[in-house]
């Protein structure tokens, strides 16, 4: 190999560990998330997929301008969640020989009070909340039927089964 070669080899070999290098500080756009990334926050997508097993080639973009495609923060805004409903979903009680569980599962909305994202679409968002609100002790007690006569006597425990939301 030549002289010029190598150096030219040497080179190369230099910009594409600095280009690494560099990627590597940058989050990757597939982690940009609407709820919260701002528009501007720095990122690298990948532009050529090499041999399925990794990315060879990235470009700089930013989470609004990337796949998030504006549905990110606006930039100076910071989200004031707050929640906005609680609807329960579900009722279960598992048992063991001297006390049971009584389980409501419950879908939580919550809510940006700043309206931070650009999308109204994103200004709320749901999860499910498993909550145990209450017990009974005894012998091979049931929750699915009957009052807690612990903590809540007023408490009537049902169940469906239920043990997920729905959205």
């Amino acid at each position: 190999m030549s002289k010029g070669s190598r150096r030219s080899l040497f080179l190369f070999t230099a910009a594409m560990l600095l280009f690494v290098a560099g990627a590597s500080a940058q989050m990757d756009c597939a982690e940009c998330d609407p709820y919260t990334s701002h528009c501007s926050d720095a990122c690298l997508q990948c532009i050529i997929i090499w041999d399925g097993e990794g990315c060879a080639g990235y470009t700089e973009t930013t989470c609004g301008g990337g796949p998030l495609q504006g549905h990110c923060l606006s930039d100076e805004c910071e989200p004031d969640w707050y929640e906005a409903s609680r609807v329960t979903q579900g009722t279960y009680g598992p048992a063991s020989s001297t006390t049971c569980y009584h389980h409501s599962v419950q879908l939580v909305t919550i809510a940006d009070a700043n309206h931070c994202n650009t999308d109204s679409d994103y200004w709320t968002q749901q999860y499910c909340d498993d909550v145990i609100d209450g017990t009974k002790s005894g012998t091979y007690p049931s929750c699915c039927d009957g009052y807690d006569s612990n903590a809540q006597p007023d408490a009537l425990f049902t169940c469906d089964d239920n043990h997920s939301c729905t959205y």
